[in-house]
Parts: structure tokens; sequence; C-alpha cells
């Protein structure tokens, strides 16, 4: 299964393995303090009373008139200048200042058009419009008759027993069903006699019965089950619901799981790409399913960070999260700095902070070389599966320096097209292997079977479906396992990581995969791959994708993106041929999308690395290199069992599963060990 050390030998760890060197950051992270006590100003249970008022979900009326007497330009632009168009905003301002009339009345109506819905079991539909609902019911209780507050409590009540979807362990719409329930629970307490289910569903049912064991058995490192975009949004619902919880009583969520909710600090340091984007926001990789165009989804992660750095005020990671302190992108999203946002701490020096980052949990390392924007930055995963937004790709890696050079492929505009089914979730759209047996197929995806399946050479599908809970996922661990982190350690020179890919294919057409990446900081990247197949005649292709045209030179490709570039050399197999392929199609096929907002900045293109003839075993080796000058020349390494990279004074050799690299004079080993750092 997943990479594992215990918390007692990541301790023991902790002030030297990850260095090498005890730093002043680690000398600051005791054993005692790796989960810091909570140090939040608002004290547990200090909104108690305000459940005998109205308005109460985001404060007091007398708090949110203090707040927008203290940030007068905040409120103005965030709240007042949104009202109109932003349910939130217009209940802040109505409780500041009150609102017009009309736009009361607009508000009410939306409410009862939502109870003349009925009661409803619909994904995500159902949540929202009960949310809206819970938020109008608070902000305009005034407005509203006796009759139509009768009329929403039991429409919202209705529920309890028929919305049962969006309640899976490991699935994004959960989290945000907890913050409905949760609203609801708070918007409508001492009206409701139904309210305290409510709020044990979202708290005891939902959260700490589905969600915490899995936070629990996955966090390490402050990773979640749910991919792409999805995790960032819904991991920001939860924090939102478990925050609320926490003011309006006496009751903690965070210590439910608190090594994931502090680790998730340092997830969110290396999470986003170097750098500022549009509108001064981040961006982030897809990592499943998701979207590289701006949207409020880039914000998510800011928020959540926000209230767990206020929450674990004083700890080194709070202060280490300062340093990606900036205002929001946008006016919708500043409302919520306005209301949650408090005064920062200090920024921590980040010279002592880790260049890499583990989440053991779910398979993915981080790593960077160094904290400037033009940073190189390099993801890879390993994982099992547990939620429909996954893709086919462990194994996968992505780099990036001021742009995405080695990246992913694919358009998320529909779940379940022949597009996403065919490309977007397959190892065809991924910087992976395939391994080409004809007689392949794949059968019921997620889209339950409806379009035809095309054979990409990819990983396969051993399950049926997902799991609702940690202990049904367990008791299929076999079908759900795809590939480990067989191997990490960094330090500031150099990162090494391998993963075991192996079960993520058919075990009818692959023995093993084993992927070693070597980081040398800061720019260089030896990747060796160990394929052996079943039949020598099942095809092998290396797979790298781009978002611009390969500039091709027999055994060498170059990659360039804006003022960046990727230089790829290609030392094994012996004769390899390597060919650069546009658009979304393989095996005569082609899986286009029409076109749309995320057509333009779509990674098109790919190089694909065969090997000159058909071999059981075959071994691949590549360097690539981000630096921005010249492309560093590569030579091969084979002697004594001995494979192996020479590029300039840096020497990577491996010997079956274990090798070294020598760099400035010194040679470290490259073994099998998980060798976590401070924060994993």
């Amino acid at each position: 299964m997943r990479g594992k050390t215990t918390f007692s030998k990541a301790v023991a760890l902790v002030l030297c393995a990850f260095f090498g060197h005890q730093s002043t950051l680690a000398r600051a992270q005791s054993a005692a303090s790796r989960n810091p006590p909570p140090n939040p100003r608002i004290a547990t249970g200090a909104w108690a009373a305000m459940r005998r008022q109205h308005p109460r979900l985001f404060g007091s009326r007398s708090y949110l008139q203090a707040l927008a007497k203290a940030r007068p330009e905040a409120y103005g632009r965030s709240a007042k200048g949104t009202a109109e168009r932003f349910l939130p905003a217009a209940a802040v301002v109505q409780a500041v200042e009150g609102l017009s009339p009309e736009k009361v009345e607009a508000y009410r109506v939306q409410a009862m058009q939502n109870v003349a819905r009925g009661v409803t079991d619909l994904h995500q539909d159902t949540w929202i419009w009960l949310h809206d609902t819970a938020l109008i019911y608070d902000a305009f209780f005034e407005s509203l008759s006796p009759d139509e507050r009768r009329r929403i409590i039991e429409w919202m009540n209705g529920h309890l027993e028929k919305f049962k979807t969006d309640e899976n362990a490991f699935h994004n719409s959960t989290l945000s069903k907890i913050l409905t329930y949760v609203r609801i629970a708070y918007a409508t307490w001492g009206e409701n006699p139904r309210a305290q289910e409510f709020r044990d569903y979202a708290i005891k049912k939902l959260y700490e019965d589905k969600v915490v064991p899995v936070l629990q058995e996955f966090g390490a490192g402050g990773g979640f089950t749910e991919a792409g975009w999805y995790a960032r949004g819904s991991l920001w619902h939860l924090t939102e619901a478990l925050e609320l919880a926490r003011r309006f009583e006496n009751y903690d969520g965070f210590q439910k799981a608190p090594r994931f909710f502090y680790q998730r600090l340092a997830y969110e340091m290396f999470q986003p790409f170097p750098g500022r984007w549009l509108y001064g926001a981040e961006r982030f990789p897809e990592e499943g399913d998701g979207s590289h165009v701006y949207g409020s989804h880039t914000e998510y992660p800011r928020l959540m960070r926000t209230v767990l750095a206020q929450y674990f005020r004083g700890s080194p990671l709070a202060a280490a999260v300062m340093n990606k302190r900036r205002a929001a992108s946008n006016a919708e999203i500043g409302l919520t700095d306005f209301r949650i946002g408090e005064e920062a701490q200090a920024p921590l020096d980040l010279a002592t902070f880790p260049l890499a980052h583990f989440a053991s949990g779910i398979g993915k390392v981080f790593a960077r070389s160094d904290w400037s924007d033009d940073a190189t930055w390099f993801r890879f995963e390993a994982s099992d599966y547990w939620a429909g937004h996954q893709h086919f790709d462990v194994g996968n890696f992505e780099i990036f320096k001021r742009e995405p050079l080695a990246t992913e492929s694919g358009e998320y505009t529909d779940y379940s097209s022949a597009h996403a089914m065919n490309w977007l979730v397959r190892s065809i759209a991924h910087n992976v292997m395939l391994v080409h047996d004809p007689a392949e197929k794949w059968a019921n995806m997620r889209d339950g079977g409806r379009v035809a399946y095309a054979n990409d050479g990819g990983q396969t599908k051993k399950w049926e479906w997902t799991a609702d809970t940690l202990d049904q996922w367990k008791a299929k661990r076999r079908e759900f396992e795809r590939g480990d982190i067989i191997a990490y350690q960094s330090t500031p020179k150099y990162l090494y990581v391998a993963a075991d890919c192996s079960a993520a294919y058919a075990p009818a057409k692959l023995k093993s995969w084993i992927r070693h990446i070597v980081f040398v900081r800061p720019s260089t990247f030896v990747i060796y791959d160990q394929v052996v197949s079943t039949k020598h005649e099942f095809s092998k292709t290396w797979l790298l994708h781009c978002q611009n045209e390969p500039q091709l030179q027999g055994t060498r490709s170059t990659i360039l993106n804006g003022k960046s570039k990727l230089s790829v050399q290609t030392l094994l197999p012996a004769g390899a041929a390597a060919r650069k392929v546009f658009g979304y199609t393989y095996g005569g096929q082609s899986f286009d999308v029409a076109p749309n907002a995320l057509s333009e900045s779509a990674a098109k293109w790919r190089l694909e690395v065969t090997p000159p003839a058909a071999n059981a075993a075959d071994e691949f080796l590549h360097v690539l290199s981000t630096d921005d000058g010249t492309a560093p020349q590569a030579t091969l390494i084979q002697h004594n069992g001995q494979v192996g990279a020479q590029i300039g004074d840096v020497e990577v050799l491996w010997k079956g599963n274990s090798g070294t690299l020598k760099t400035d004079g010194q040679i470290f080993p490259l073994t099998r060990e998980l060798k976590t750092g401070v924060f994993e």
C-alpha cells in the first residue's frame, strides 16, 4: 500500500533527516509541537450567545458593523460593491446598514422559489439551494412573514430523511453538505425543533463517522483523497463549517484530525505554482478533474490557509504561509477576507523552510528549487484510488518554471463525455508509461458504459465503483491499490523519489514498472524507468505532454513556453525513436472536444519515446533541464551492472533498485527509504 512512516519514527527523524543538519526551523519544531495546540483569537464557543438573534451566520449585527467601521475600504469594495449580485455580500450589507426594500424582496422571492421546488435529492443542486436559503432565512429574517419562516423550516427539515446523496467519505460534495447542514442548524436554532438534528447529522454522521476516519488514515502530509479543483473547494467548505461550529459551540472539529489540518498548511505552501498569475492570484496544477483557467476556485486554498493559520497562530507553519498572504483577486472573494481575516503574524524566513513536501497518505510529492517566483517546481504522484475525479495517472510528474513545461493534457468540460473517458482521465493524457496489449479492453468507466472505450495502452480499472466509507474501502483494498511511493528523501541539494507503479496496470500485460526521479537542484531531473511486460511484443511508450510544439533533434528535444524552456535528452533505450504528436488522438481515433474556455491554454502536444525493438524488459533514461541557458549535455554510463548519467560534475547511477548521486564532490545513497521531513 501507500508509503508509511510511523509518527514516532517521523518525530525521531524530524530534526536531522530532512536537511542532514539541524536547521533553524527544525530546532523550532520540537516533537512536542509537531501538531501545535490551537491558538485562535476568537475563542471556541465565543459566539454561542448569537444563536438567540439574527443575523448570526456571519457574526452578529454589531460584529459586522464594527468590521465595517474598522475596514471601510474593504466593506465598500467587497460588500456594498457586490451586494447587487452576490448573496453573501447582500447579507452583510443588510446587517450593517440595510438593503433597499426591492432587493430584500428579491431575496425573499428567491427563498420561496427554492421552497416551491419541494424536497429534492440531487447531486450538488440540493445542497446549494439549501445553503442559499439558510443564508436568506438568517440575513432577512425580519422581512419574512411567520408563515414563510415556517414553510422554509418545513422544507429544510424534509431533507433530513430524503436528501441522501453527497455523503461519500472520500468525495467533495460531502464536505460541502456538511457546511450546508451546519449553516441550517445555526441559522434556524431556536425556531426549528430539528436544528440540532441538522447539526448532529453534519458533525457526527458525516464528519466524525465518515470524513474523520479518512483524514486520519490518509491525511499524513495534509493530503485529501479527492482530486483536482474539487479537493481545493471542498476542503475550504469543510474548514468554514468547522470554524463556524467552533465559534458557535464548544466543539473543535480541527482537533479530530489535527495532523491533517496542521500539515495541510505545508501542503498549501507547495501546491501552487511559483509566482503570481492573473489578477494577482495563484495558479495550480489540475491533479485530476479541474480547470487551468482563472476562476474563484483558485482562491479557495488561500481562504483555507487563512483560517488554519489563525487557528494555529504562532506555529512555524502558520508563520510560513504568511509569505503567501495577498489580497483577494476579486471583490466577491474579498468579502470572505473581510469577514474572516485577522491581523497577520510575522512571516517566517523561508531560507530555512523545506524545499520538498511528501503527503505520504495520498502518495504525492511536491518540490521546488528555491522559494523565488522563478523557481523550478515539480510534482509527482503514485496513489491508490478513492474518488471519481481521479485520473489513471499513477507515476505522473509535472514540471513548471514560470509556465507549465511538462504538464497534463485534456479539457474538463464534462464528467462523462467521450473526450473525458478516452482522453482526459486516461493515461495517454499524462506523463506516464504506456504498455500496449492489443487485446486489452476497458469496461464500465465512470460514465456507466455509455461511450465506447478506446485502447490507449494505459492503466486499468480494477474496481466496480467507489467505496462509501473507509471500512468499505478497506474491505476492497486490493481493488483500489494502484501504486506506492517507495523512496523519498530531500536535502537542499537534491530530491530523490521513486514509485512502484505496477499495480496500476493490468497484470496480464505488465509485470512491473518502477520509476525513479532525481531532481538535482536547481534545474536538472534524471528520470529512470524500469519496465517489464508479460510479453515482449507489447510495445512501450514514454510520454511527456506540453503546451507548445517540441523541437526535436535526434535524441534531444526542446520545449518552449513563454520565457522558459525544458530540455529533454533520451539516453535509453539505445536507438530509441522520439516523435512529437499533436492533438487528442491515438490508435487512429481522435477524441476532440468542442471549443471552450480551456481550449486556448490546453496542452495538445506530446513527446513519445519508444524502443527500437520489442523486448519484455526495457529501461528508459531521460535527463531533463529547466536551465535558461544552454542545455547540459548528458552522457550515458553503463558498466558493472550500473546504469546512469553524467551531467557535468553530476553523476547519477543505479544498480537494481538502489543508486547513488554524486554532486559537488559528495556521494549520496539513493535507497528505498521514506525519509520524511518536519511536516512529512
